[in-house]
Parts: structure tokens; sequence; C-alpha cells
């Protein structure tokens, strides 16, 4: 399977047609990989019942040829059900984007023929540069305050955190990244079952939050529900959305520790939180640095070493100020405090005066920013925006 994918954008003729065709495909149940191989051949519903399509691509996919039989008569059964799919969707504020989109990620044409063909998406996919978190089911107090600093300053200076939704170190992130920016933080939730489906259990506030902000994807159909053959498919998205992965905790065998494999394989760095010795949670992230992954030590630090391709795409935080703040209350009060450190460190009682305001309230929206990310303290009481 060496072929190159598709580019995105690229559509087909009768795009409708290609569409309904892909999601039909994307419906089959069976070998995932082999599907989405195929689906970058498709270009139109007649080719699911030519012979001909079917022996090129068993023949340059170097598949079996009964398989692929199989898999092209399946999705010719189940193109009536795409249509439903995708009227379902739309009914649900879900959108479809296939890989000949030009919203289609353009990060996932790294997965060359693995690349989903069908996207499902509750939110907005986001363009600004992502870096994904991944970590325990099981993490303890460490490792749930690691990960909640480490999304919640990333997300402050203008990332998107990406991670799986799952309970423990993936919850954390999301939720810090919301978190941040006053409220407003992005991030992406890759999801292992259908975009409806409640799991983990209980987790439809958080989910209706994240898509907000940021957005749910996943590839497998409405009503999928989750499998763990399904968790190992999920990873290599999350692995390629992010132009980076940082891993909080993971045991030996983990699928954080998968996550970080195949963003090696794509060529992203991995970075890795060390934690105890003596932890079975750490030991995953202790074998990733012992194999040349970055110590994630602290996350300005971080942000330090991000390419300057990444750093250029990240917003300044005084220019995006009154879209952050104008759903909580004192927008005017964050906007002219960003705007009068602009010129250099104060301390608070410089800012009242100059501002006209209060010494308290100038100290409160000051420690707001500071969690957010925005400005940073320095000896004497000394007030400025934070360093980009």
């Amino acid at each position: 399977m060496a072929e190159e994918p598709v580019p995105n954008g690229n559509s087909p003729r009768d795009s409708d047609d290609v569409r309904r065709t892909l999601v039909a495909l994307n419906l089959v149940h069976g070998d995932r990989g082999l599907i989405c191989a195929l689906a970058q051949r498709l270009r139109t519903a007649g080719e699911l019942r030519s012979d001909r399509f079917a022996e090129e691509a068993a023949s340059s996919l170097e598949a079996p040829l009964d398989r692929v039989r199989t898999i092209l008569l399946a999705a010719r059964g189940r193109l009536d059900d795409a249509r439903a799919e995708m009227a379902r969707a739309s009914e649900g504020g879900v959108e479809i984007v296939t890989l000949f989109d030009p919203e289609y990620p353009p990060a996932l044409a790294d997965l060359g023929l693995q690349a989903p063909p069908v996207l499902y998406v509750r939110g907005r996919l986001a363009v600004a540069p992502g870096i994904s978190i991944v970590g325990s089911r099981k993490a303890d107090a460490y490792g749930l305050e690691v990960a909640s600093w480490f999304a919640r300053r990333l997300a402050a200076a203008g990332l998107v955190v990406i991670s799986g939704f799952a309970r423990g170190i993936d919850q954390a992130a999301h939720r810090s990244a919301l978190a941040a920016r006053a409220g407003t933080g992005s991030t992406a939730a890759v999801l292992g079952c259908g975009i409806d489906v409640d799991y983990p259990r209980g987790s439809r506030r958080t989910a209706a939050e994240i898509a907000r902000h940021g957005c749910l994807i996943t590839e497998f159909p409405l009503g999928r529900q989750p499998r763990a053959h399904h968790f190992p498919i999920r990873n290599r998205l999350i692995a390629a959305l992010g132009f980076a992965s940082l891993v909080v905790r993971a045991a030996r065998r983990s699928g954080s520790l998968i996550t970080a494999r195949l963003a090696l394989d794509l060529g992203r760095d991995v970075y890795a939180v060390p934690g105890s010795v003596l932890s079975r949670e750490s030991a995953g992230a202790h074998l990733l640095l012992r194999d040349g992954a970055i110590p994630a030590l602290d996350p300005d630090a971080m942000l330090e070493t991000l390419p300057t391709s990444i750093l250029a795409q990240l917003e300044r935080p005084e220019a995006d100020a009154a879209a952050r703040g104008r759903s909580a209350a004192g927008v005017s009060d964050v906007d002219d405090l960003l705007v009068a450190l602009r010129d250099g460190a104060r301390t608070p009682e410089e800012l009242a005066s100059r501002l006209q305001r209060p010494v308290p309230g100038i100290l409160a929206t000051l420690a707001r920013l500071e969690v957010d990310g925005l400005v940073r303290r320095y000896e004497g009481a000394n007030y400025a925006l934070m360093a980009r």
C-alpha cells in the first residue's frame, strides 16, 4: 500500500455521489486499513459493482481480491443507509467531512492510505495548530495536576489541545484547556465511538462544552458503540492531528504509548513527563525518555522550543482579548489592562492610577489573566505581558 492519498479538496465530478459512496463504505464493518485504502481510489458508486475496479484495487494495494470484493459488495448494500446516515447527521448538528472536502484536516494526509475516508464533526475544526496530550485513565493526583497545568498553559498560548476524551488524563486536559483564556480555550476530542454515543458514560455535558469551544471528531458512524479495537484506530488520528504529542502518564503497555509511537512514525516530536521510578503509570513515559523523547518539565519552557512555523500561527494575546472576554464580566477591564501593559511592566498601583480604577479590582483582573497565562508577575510586584 505505497500509493499516496488523494489531496483533500480534489473533489470528483459528482461530489454528492462520491460523498454517499464514501459514507456507505465507512459503514462497513471489517478490515479498517483496507477500507481506508479503497476509499481513496473510489470516485463513483458504480465502482462498487465494477469487477475491473476490484481487480485493479486488489493488485495495486497487494490485497486479496476476495476480501476487496467482499468489502465493495457490503458497501454497495449500504448506499441507502448512507443517505439516511447523512440526513441523521444533518438533523443532529453533525457535519460529515470526507477526504475530498477542503475542510478535511491537512495533517491527516500524513497518514497516507490510512487516512479516514469520513469524519463526523460536532463543533468547528480548528485552524490553529494542535498539540496532543495523552495519558492513563487511572492517573493519580500528580498526573492529573500535571496534565491540567500543561493543557491550560498551552491552550492559553493559543494551541488547540487534542486528546481522546477518556477518563483520567484525557478529560483533565480537555477541561483545563476549556478553562484557559477566560473560559474560551480550544480543545478537540477524538472519539472511539459514534459522535452521538455517551461514552465515557455521563460525559455529555463535557462533550457539549467541547463542541462549543472546539470540536468532537470521530471516524465511526452514528450509534457505533465503543469497542476495544476502536481505540488503537482512534489513536492514529490523535497522533496525526497534533504537530507534537505530550505523554503525561503511561504504563509500559498502554494506548498512550501506541499514540506516541505513531506520532514518532509520522515525524512528530514527542514530549514525556517524568514521574516516580516506582510508579507503573510512569514506566511508559520513562521508556520514551530513554529512547529520545523530549523531557517535559515546564509548559513555558516547552513553548520556547516550539518550531517557529508553529509560533507564527499563534495569536497574540492582546489582539484576541476582546473575543475571549465578551462572555465574561469585566471585558473592558481586561482590554484596557492588556493595552496598558504593552509599554512594559507596571505595578498594580500604577495600573490603577492610569486606568482610574480601584487597586482591588486591578488585582483581581491581573490574577485572572495570570491564571490564563496572559500576564506574568515579576519581582517587585511588577506585572507584564507574557513573552512569546
